[in-house]
């Protein structure tokens, strides 16, 4: 039923009771004026008394609730009526309040997400493939619109101005010492060399290594000793030359592989915090590192070489994502079934989840209930204060018709009782 219909229709209705209550007062009235001799009947004045104040509590009912939207009277209002026009800026500052702390506090909003188990939901959504399909499309297509956007000369030059400035403010040498103490604390890259001494081993004792060792002693026979190599086989020579040598750095290697305090380990280490420390406290490598960034920066053949990757990567990339069954969004399509598989499947996973996301929320909480409670305020505030009045009236309006009657009502009970209490003390006294 339309709103505007209700609220007049509740209004009648609080209307007939404060009518009835005035025509049951105005016939006692007449009735006593006419019949002198009916005050002596005890349910005249009875009945007067409750009509009487029936109305009186309508009355002043219906002045609180038509004083909350509109002035009265009309042509010059009294104090205190059109309330919630005349308050307009007061209610939009409370109920903004009052949303920001009863509805987005940060604990509160961390509750509701970590209760709503969004790790379980974000997975059962993205099993499904028509889910994680129209996803990744929507990913793809963010792509794309963001390659555009790089496509503009004036995006692309202040990007490579930012870049350019930004590099040329990073502290080269703290970053290089910094990483590498990351890289061998606690001998880490001792894992890396061992990789690297068994491709090395491996290497060597293949037959093209062989082959190729021996042919560099060959050469050298024939280049520094062209005379001796005449008078020996060299062919020979450089084959067990070749072996000899393969040997001895296999075995070389073998020893630094098993012996984790070899001395060349130790060597290594040694040079490698040598280098951390000049990086730190050396203002000539600093200088240098510098310098060579400088270069590289200004280096014209660098950027053209970046510039032709760039293009190939972007010509690729933007008619892939163009594509509906390109190979990104296959891949993301696989991407995201899988993820949301693994979530459904991994309790430990949906908790931790659960965990990050709640987390999440309770940080990005007094910011969200910042931006939505200012937008409640400054909508409010927008508004037309009359029109304000009439949407509040027409959503609450049809209750507070209840109130008039219940004025009434009690009004009337209440006038009852005083009249009784009135008797009572006439009789005993």
């Amino acid at each position: 039923m339309d709103k505007e219909l209700q609220l007049r229709r509740a209004k009648h209705h609080a209307l007939l009771w404060l009518l009835g209550a005035a025509l049951l007062f105005v016939v006692l009235s007449i009735y006593q004026t006419w019949q002198p001799e009916a005050a002596a009947v005890t349910w005249v004045p009875l009945l007067k008394m409750v009509a009487e104040a029936a109305l009186v509590g309508g009355l002043a009912d219906w002045f609180a609730v038509t004083a909350l939207f509109k002035p009265i009277p009309s042509f010059k209002p009294i104090p205190h009526t059109n309330i919630v026009a005349r308050n307009q800026s007061v209610i939009a500052q409370n109920l903004a309040q009052f949303v920001k702390e009863k509805f987005f506090h940060a604990a509160a909003i961390e509750v509701l997400v970590t209760k709503s188990e969004p790790a379980k939901a974000m997975g059962q959504w993205l099993a499904k493939q028509s889910n994680a399909s129209r996803l990744a499309r929507y990913v793809s297509d963010s792509l794309s619109g963001f390659l555009h956007i790089l496509d503009d000369t004036p995006i692309q030059n202040a990007l490579r101005r930012s870049v350019n400035r930004g590099l040329r403010k990073l502290p080269i040498a703290s970053i290089v010492a910094g990483a590498l103490r990351m890289m061998t604390k606690d001998g880490r890259h001792q894992q890396i060399v061992n990789k690297l001494v068994d491709k090395l081993a491996t290497a060597l004792q293949s037959e093209e290594s062989q082959a190729l060792i021996a042919q560099k002693l060959s050469l050298w026979l024939k280049t520094e000793h062209r005379r001796l190599e005449k008078l020996l086989p060299s062919s020979w020579l450089s084959e067990q030359g070749a072996e000899i040598a393969v040997s001895a750095m296999s075995h070389t290697l073998e020893d630094i592989n098993n012996d984790s305090q070899h001395p060349i380990r130790h060597a290594l280490d040694e040079q490698i915090d040598r280098f951390i420390d000049s990086l730190e406290s050396d203002p000539r490598l600093q200088q240098q590192l510098e310098a060579f960034r400088d270069r590289l920066l200004e280096s014209s053949a660098l950027h053209d070489y970046l510039q032709r990757i760039w293009q190939d990567i972007h010509h690729w990339l933007a008619n892939d994502l163009s594509t509906a069954d390109g190979q990104v969004a296959e891949r993301l399509t696989q991407l995201f079934v899988d993820s949301g598989e693994r979530l459904n499947q991994d309790p430990a996973l949906q908790k931790a989840v659960n965990h990050h996301v709640g987390v999440a929320a309770r940080y990005i909480a007094p910011e969200l209930a910042e931006f939505l409670t200012g937008h409640i305020r400054r909508t409010i505030e927008s508004w037309n204060a009359e029109e304000m009045s009439k949407q509040i009236e027409l959503n609450i309006g049809k209750d507070l018709q209840k109130v008039r009657i219940n004025g009434t009502i009690v009004g009337g009970l209440i006038g009852g009782t005083l009249f009784g209490i009135e008797r009572l003390i006439a009789f005993v006294f």
